[in-house]
């Protein structure tokens, strides 16, 4: 794959990880499922990169846009972090007022309901 080809679709790629990021700053279950779709969007086009590595660590350009692309997945990845924390601690919030605590002394786990809809 030429550079300058390479280098457009890195830069698809960011702008794509850079969109779930700006979802996952006030995540909503909408935003939520358009973070996923954005962020399944760039693993299948970087996926579908090929890349002549030898060659494309020669070309600084491709270099920048790879390094701008890493900056935005590590963003992605503490975003994510820190929602999975943020509603892990609700979780145990729910716990604690809905079933007490456990005799550890952390909070009951919280029990949950399935729905199961089918049609024929």
């Amino acid at each position: 794959m030429p550079a300058a080809h390479a280098a457009e679709r890195l830069a698809a790629v960011r702008s794509e990880v850079e969109r779930a990021c700006g979802l996952l700053v006030a995540p909503s279950l909408e935003t939520l499922n358009l973070c996923q779709n954005s962020l399944q969007r760039a693993a299948s086009e970087l996926a579908d990169c090929r890349f002549d590595w030898p060659q494309a660590r020669l070309d600084p350009e491709l270099l920048s846009h790879a390094r701008r692309l890493r900056a935005e997945v590590v963003r992605a990845a503490k975003l994510l972090k820190n929602l999975a924390s943020f509603c892990h601690g609700w979780d145990r919030i729910l716990g604690a007022l809905s079933g007490g605590y456990i005799s550890g002394g952390g909070p009951a786990p919280v029990v949950r309901q399935g729905t199961v809809c089918c049609q024929g």
